[in-house]
């Protein structure tokens, strides 16, 4: 980060000085008090199970400069001495101005490439960061900070060498991605996919697509839509705003696609539409789709498809994300990190064209966030596991126990479904079952923490596993 005066930071956020310490620069902002650096800003924000003011002191203690606060804090006369306390109406608005502030005014020659999605948001910000930070200095959103809090303290993130920065946006409820839009002012906006995601919040498909496309909201004049053309209807919605939209996809038309979709040893292979090759170290047809999102965006910012290709080479999974680990003679697909409907079909795909001497297995957990539709997509998952016939299936959760009784129901004998809540109970029966040559993909939401399982199966048989 840049450094700033406590007055700018002050007039940025409409605060009000608490403290008669109002001179120094801040280096730094933080929301966690375990996490202070020497010249740091301590933002105090308040949750349902938290209260960042209850850390002030400790923040301090650890090197704070000045913290951000939205109600009035007794502080030791020792505490004060140190510190500059700028109080605001609400300290979780106040991070997004400041944040605003910062990129509006501090990095105007960082190209920011904002991403969103139902699904491949985090997979397609990551090839893209991968592919750039070959040739430019750069930032990227760390780990989920995708959200009100995770935004801001990644554009707060970005240093003055930086050349550009991709920032993941999210959002589970109507209204969220077009403020942090606001803040982020993206030069390339990229939707990855619509799908039926976050339902309980956002109610349908339509419901997707409109919040995914109000990302659109803070794209800087002349700014980039990069769009899949898969959903007709969110293209549409881009294009009627007058946006200057590319699509990518498999289908031809699209302005990037792939063709030749292949497997070479170990690899994902397609060609480019100007006819270059590339090698995806990662399972997936959706992979391919967030490739040519990555590949859209870097074409604008002067990487050639040759270029690109070349640095896929050596590209690394996302954990949890399409993951292939070889562990005493079976195979395990980790893709435990999260799951909806197209997602899960998706990674049902792969399990399919996966071609084993064993079985193919599915450890299926809840699909969270489904609203009224739960229990129809639950169920249809079911029917299409046992039309695709998946040699075994374990479900994990209540949910996922319908897709379990939807499988039974569609022909499944009951040797070859298992049902549990939690996937720590599961697992001991997953290892007694499985044999030789199986591969067994995992997939759930993140609440169904099935990633204890993938660490089960990774000691399989006191094994040490290879990333395929």
């Amino acid at each position: 980060m840049k450094a700033l005066l406590i007055d700018e930071i002050k007039n940025a956020v409409r605060g009000t000085l608490k403290t008669v310490l109002h001179k120094g620069l801040v280096t730094g902002v933080t929301t966690d008090s375990r996490r202070i650096n020497s010249q740091d800003m301590f933002v105090a924000l308040r949750g349902p199970n938290y209260d960042g003011h209850d850390y002030i002191e400790q923040a301090v203690q650890a090197g704070a400069v000045a913290v951000l606060v939205d109600r009035n804090i007794p502080l030791s006369g020792a505490v004060q001495e140190k510190v500059c306390v700028i109080k605001v109406d609400d300290s979780l608005e106040a991070l997004g101005r400041l944040a605003r502030f910062y990129r509006r005014n501090l990095l105007k020659s960082v190209r920011l490439i904002a991403v969103t999605g139902s699904n491949g948001k985090t997979t397609t910000r990551e090839m893209i960061y991968h592919v750039l930070s070959k040739h430019k200095k750069g930032h990227r959103s760390p780990k989920n900070f995708n959200n009100n809090i995770g935004v801001p303290l990644t554009i707060l993130g970005i240093e003055p060498e930086h050349e550009f920065a991709v920032v993941e946006i999210a959002s589970n409820a109507p209204g969220e991605i077009a403020p942090l839009s606001r803040i982020a002012e993206p030069d390339i906006a990229v939707i990855t996919h619509i799908g039926p995601s976050h339902l309980e919040g956002l109610g349908d498909i339509e419901g997707v697509s409109v919040e995914k496309v109000s990302i659109v909201a803070g794209l800087k004049e002349h700014g980039i839509m990069i769009c899949g053309i898969d959903h007709g209807p969110t293209l549409d919605r881009v294009r009627a705003l007058g946006v200057n939209a590319i699509t990518f996809g498999l289908d031809p038309s699209a302005q990037v696609c792939a063709s030749n979709l292949r497997h070479e040893k170990g690899h994902l292979c397609f060609e480019t539409n100007d006819r270059f090759t590339v090698r995806l170290p990662i399972g997936g047809v959706h992979n391919v789709k967030n490739a040519l999102a990555a590949l859209a965006v870097t074409r604008r910012l002067g990487i050639s498809s040759s270029q690109f290709a070349e640095a896929m080479l050596d590209f690394k999974p996302v954990p949890g994300r399409m993951c292939y680990h070889t562990v005493k003679g079976i195979t395990v697909i980790d893709d435990s990190y999260n799951a909806n409907p197209s997602s899960m079909a998706a990674a049902l795909d792969e399990l399919c064209n996966y071609e084993p001497a064993g079985r193919r297995v599915l450890v299926c957990g809840d699909m969270c966030e489904l609203g009224d539709e739960a229990l129809r997509y639950h169920q249809q998952l079911g029917r299409d596991v046992a039309e695709r016939k998946i040699d075994l299936l374990f479900a994990v959760g209540s949910q996922a126990a319908e897709t379990a009784n939807a499988a039974l129901g569609a022909g499944m004998g009951r040797s070859e479904v298992q049902k549990s809540i939690t996937g720590k109970r599961l697992a001991r029966l997953i290892k007694s079952m499985i044999r030789d040559n199986d591969v067994i993909l995992v997939k759930g939401s993140r609440a169904m923490q099935l990633e204890l399982v993938v660490e089960s199966l990774k000691r399989y048989r006191g094994g040490r596993p290879k990333v395929v």
